[in-house]
């Protein structure tokens, strides 16, 4: 009996450990954001992910005069290998290339460079869609064409509250329109991303309750980009959430959609934060 109850104990242990680890497990993927050096290979066996972590970021002035900052969200820690053409490891790439490319692709971004040198590596910001701010370390091992990469999505700014539609109706009837924050987009595309189900859903309510009700959605962007580019994608986008709301019953003689890119911010393009307010969909009430 002791035997049974052991082997039982056994078994259900093994179980409970294997559950366990199935419940922690979660696949690595690459940064949909941070792109690494052209050529590198993942290697998403070496790489870790975790929805909820937290990394210490130096920000200063090399090599001493430093804070280490704590920074908080979504953690990843990639590894990528570059490989010559004979399979070995590509040991031309000096430390200076691999931070000059990763400091260009964050400053074309609107990021910006918080520390580097070459002990410690190159740690550098670039701002998202969302509003929130992505942190990345980048740390080379040259002689074995390896590159790491310790990824912190921090959580979105806190731009506005979420309008219902309730309040979206009493924005229109007071200012005509109503600036909405929960509309989010895959960066740089017109893509409606999930999250956006619920203001989405919201703007519909909207439209089913006042069947009246006309509106033109406009897109909005920051000032980062050329001046024609953002331009495009705010049409782009705005078309998006039109066809969304056609797709779900509106009727398209309701609806407008106009993309103004840049050209009517709500607050100065100096800060994330403020960027993230000028990212917007509006609605505007038609006559």
């Amino acid at each position: 009996m002791r035997i049974t109850t052991g082997i039982f104990l056994l078994i259900a242990t093994a179980i409970l450990f294997v559950g366990t680890w199935l419940a922690f497990a979660q696949e690595v993927t690459e940064h949909p954001l941070i792109r690494p050096y052209p050529g590198a290979v993942f290697d998403s066996g070496r790489s870790e992910y975790r929805s909820f972590g937290e990394y210490d970021f130096r920000v200063g002035v090399p090599p001493r005069n430093y804070e280490a900052l704590t920074v908080q969200g979504e953690f990843r820690r990639l590894h990528y290998f570059l490989y010559a053409q004979d399979g070995r490891p590509n040991r031309d790439v000096s430390q200076l290339e691999y931070f000059e490319n990763f400091k260009a692709a964050a400053l074309q971004n609107g990021g910006a460079v918080k520390w580097e040198d070459r002990h410690h590596g190159l740690i550098f910001t670039v701002p998202r869609e969302d509003g929130g701010t992505t942190w990345c370390h980048v740390q080379t091992a040259v002689s074995a064409g390896r590159t790491t990469l310790t990824i912190i999505d921090e959580k979105p700014l806190e731009t506005t509250l979420a309008f219902g539609p309730d309040q979206m109706k009493a924005a229109l009837d007071a200012d005509g329109k109503v600036a909405l924050y929960g509309i989010l987009f895959d960066y740089d595309k017109a893509t409606l991303q999930q999250d956006s189900s619920k203001q989405l859903q919201d703007v519909l309510t909207l439209l089913h309750s006042f069947p009246d009700l006309r509106l033109e959605i406009q897109g909005h962007t920051d000032s980062d980009g050329s001046a024609s580019y953002n331009l495009q994608l705010s049409e782009r986008r705005a078309q998006s959430v039109l066809n969304y709301l056609i797709l779900f019953g509106i009727e398209s003689e309701r609806l407008k959609s106009k993309g103004y890119g840049e050209t009517l911010p709500v607050a100065p393009n100096d800060t994330a934060e403020n960027k993230a307010k000028n990212r917007r969909v509006e609605l505007v009430r038609l006559d």
